[in-house]
């Protein structure tokens, strides 16, 4: 089985079709949500479907989405082993938000510790020293799994969150900037994962464009990495997703 590890299948407007077509395949997708209530939506849609991972999110850029998603978002996580989107985002347009930010994300990460058995998909954009720290000042559960989708940060934290035991799910856009480039060849084998993040990155028009795109990423992992990265791979995704 192939996986994709960071993608909103909620937010493709094919969604429906998609859902279809999955049950059809040997492709694993983690649906990664934004809100508590998008969560409610896509786990009435997917929940008998073994190769869909619905992920509880509370994205950063939605802080205020909701005045009480973070209520929300508590009722519902002990019954969740997937969390994601989560994270927190220093772009322009969300700095303001940095201090509710803070918060949230900090919260939530407590909750994740004290619960145990979650895996969780990371969004780091412009503020990966804080998570860093947040992570390392509340992280002592082993069987949580924290995945950073689409890590743009420097070599110097991608090695500190190896030492945390992070894994990093890769792009298609990752490959095609020197500075991807340089982040790809730091992150130890076992700790890669494929994800589109699509409908951001591309939309497409069926689960086998979908499974071409991580095919040919797999494969241009291996040529940069002089390495057949199939096998290893595999088995990061079955340890993680647990299919």
């Amino acid at each position: 089985m192939i996986f994709d590890s960071h993608c909103h299948l909620d937010l493709m407007d094919n969604m429906t079709s998609m859902i279809e077509e999955i049950q059809q395949t040997n492709i694993g997708i983690f649906s990664v949500g934004t809100t508590p209530k998008a969560y409610i939506k896509s786990i009435e849609l997917c929940h008998n479907i073994p190769n869909i991972k619905v992920g509880l999110g509370f994205h950063p850029q939605l802080i205020y989405s909701g005045y009480n998603d973070i209520d929300l978002f508590e009722r519902i996580i002990p019954n969740c082993h997937y969390i994601g989107e989560i994270g927190l985002d220093y772009s322009q347009n969300y700095i303001h938000t940095k201090s509710r930010q803070l918060l949230m994300f900090e919260r939530i990460i407590k909750i994740c510790e004290k619960q145990g058995d979650k895996t969780m998909s990371i969004h780091s954009l412009k503020s990966v020293n804080d998570i860093i720290r947040i992570i390392e000042k509340n992280k002592y559960n082993d069987s949580n799994k924290y995945i950073f989708h689409w890590f743009t940060g420097s070599v110097y934290q991608l090695k500190r969150l190896i030492s945390l035991n992070c894994f990093f799910s890769i792009n298609p856009r990752m490959l095609k900037t020197k500075t991807g480039n340089e982040i790809l060849k730091n992150i130890p084998i076992d700790r890669l994962l494929l994800e589109t993040d699509s409908p951001f990155t591309k939309k497409y028009t069926s689960i086998c464009d979908l499974k071409k795109e991580l095919d040919d990423t797999t494969k241009a992992l291996s040529t940069m990495l002089s390495r057949n990265i199939y096998v290893s791979l595999n088995t990061t995704q079955n340890n993680i997703f647990k299919y």
